[in-house]
């Protein structure tokens, strides 16, 4: 295998974009309908004199997880700079199962982290310290925390709570009557954080929260929601709790659920920020040049990258389009559907390498929706509305969460049907298993 290929085949990663890696981005900002979206968010954050807590939504794969990273950039530059730690959750949770008493061990974990390696400061434990002997217990007798760090202490909790589901419900249960206190704890990391930083010229602290976008939907054992709305509306008073500006990714589906105004209301909102996805194609079906071009030069600039011409790399360019069209203006899924035609055929990628990966893709939608999803899902490629009731919405958080229906907000929110999903049974055939 050629040097050339494994370049090729390693710069179309669908991983999200760091802030160093300026050189691949696209702003897309004009063909999603959500311009300024990072600017805004700092705007709220240097406006305000005290701690503010934002959400961000999008679907996966609409670049969103770029986006705070983005923010970080514009957060940490300019005159009044706010040191800005991302927390990257999903390296200290379980996202089939989720709960505040981890979060606040992740978040606090990275961010002393983060200052040590980044700042070289090593943040006071404080009253965390003076618990470990008491949490020591689900971590086995042979391990010893004496004299050990913030960032070393809080990371065998987190391997703890991210591993076992029997100790993380036991650290859970142990905690949960001293939520306040740990709270508490760990604010005073975060005035001693803050202090810090006032020595390095920052003006304030910020913590990015990304990944519980991707968090499970599923029902609370507990409670008669989803994890998802016990987390955001249940846990509000816990989330927002923390004395510095925090931003939550949180799931799409929820944001577009009949718990948004609730959602809106508690994090005062109007709406919850959303990152839709590019316009491919318009409601009539009919192209959209613009955004078309932009996921053009989303893949210019990675075979730049790699030196490699474009013709070179598609047969044509009708396979190109072919690519773009099918992607359904997600970021992500443009990237992957490359890498895949990569691995089913020989460079340049043909239509039928395109065609064969689409049909797999096919297949794994057809193993996941069921009938009850294809009346939702003819109804959007009618009209393309998302209807809503308390009966469906369920359905239609599924739906979101899968993308199998995707958000579009040029020109008005509106909704479109995922071009990778097979085809759907019959109006007929759906009436006639409904009577069986």
């Amino acid at each position: 295998m050629s040097d050339d290929l494994k370049k090729i085949y390693q710069v179309f990663d669908p991983a999200p974009l760091l802030a160093d890696e300026t050189d691949l981005y696209v702003d897309l900002d004009a063909v999603r309908g959500s311009s300024g979206l990072v600017k805004k968010l700092a705007k709220i954050i240097r406006l305000s004199d005290s701690p503010t807590c934002q959400l961000l939504a999008g679907h996966r794969g609409s670049g969103k997880s770029t986006e705070p990273w983005r923010l970080q950039g514009e957060l940490e530059s300019g005159k009044e700079k706010f040191f800005t730690v991302f927390c990257e959750i999903l390296e200290d949770i379980e996202p089939n199962d989720v709960d505040f008493p981890d979060i606040l061990i992740a978040i606090i974990r990275q961010m002393a982290d983060q200052f040590r390696n980044r700042l070289g400061i090593n943040l006071k434990p404080g009253y965390f310290k003076t618990r470990w002997e008491e949490l020591k217990s689900f971590l086995g007798r042979d391990v010893d925390l004496t004299g050990v760090e913030l960032n070393v202490g809080l990371a065998k909790f987190s391997t703890a709570i991210k591993s076992s589901p029997n100790t993380r419900q036991e650290i859970r249960k142990n905690l949960e009557p001293r939520t306040s206190s740990w709270i508490d704890a760990a604010n005073d990391v975060i005035s001693d954080a803050v202090l810090q930083l006032s020595k390095k010229n920052y003006v304030g602290l910020s913590i990015i929260v990304d990944g519980l976008d991707k968090m499970t939907l599923r029902a609370h054992p507990q409670v008669g929601c989803s994890t998802a709305e016990y987390l955001f509306a249940e846990r509000h008073a816990q989330l927002t709790a923390f004395n510095c500006h925090l931003i939550y990714t949180m799931p799409i589906a929820l944001a577009y659920s009949c718990r948004e105004r609730d959602i809106a209301n508690l994090y005062g909102y109007t709406a919850p920020p959303v990152v839709p996805m590019t316009m491919i194609v318009d409601t009539a079906g009919k192209r959209n040049n613009a955004g078309f071009d932009k996921f053009k030069e989303l893949i210019r600039k990675r075979l730049h990258k790699t030196g490699t011409k474009e013709q070179d790399f598609f047969k044509s360019n009708s396979t190109r389009d072919k690519v773009i069209k099918y992607s359904g203006g997600q970021p992500r899924e443009l990237i992957t559907l490359i890498r895949d035609s990569i691995i089913e055929g020989e460079l340049p990628i043909t239509s039928s390498s395109v065609e064969k990966v689409k049909r797999k893709a096919h297949h794994a939608y057809a193993r996941q929706l069921r009938e009850e999803h294809w009346a939702i899902i003819e109804q959007v490629s009618k009209d393309n509305k998302l209807s809503r009731n308390e009966k469906n919405d369920h359905l239609c958080m599924e739906l979101l969460d899968n993308r199998a229906i995707l958000l579009y907000e040029n020109g008005g929110e509106w909704y479109g049907v995922n071009p990778l999903l097979p085809t759907p049974p019959s109006s007929s055939k759906l009436k006639n298993e409904k009577k069986r």
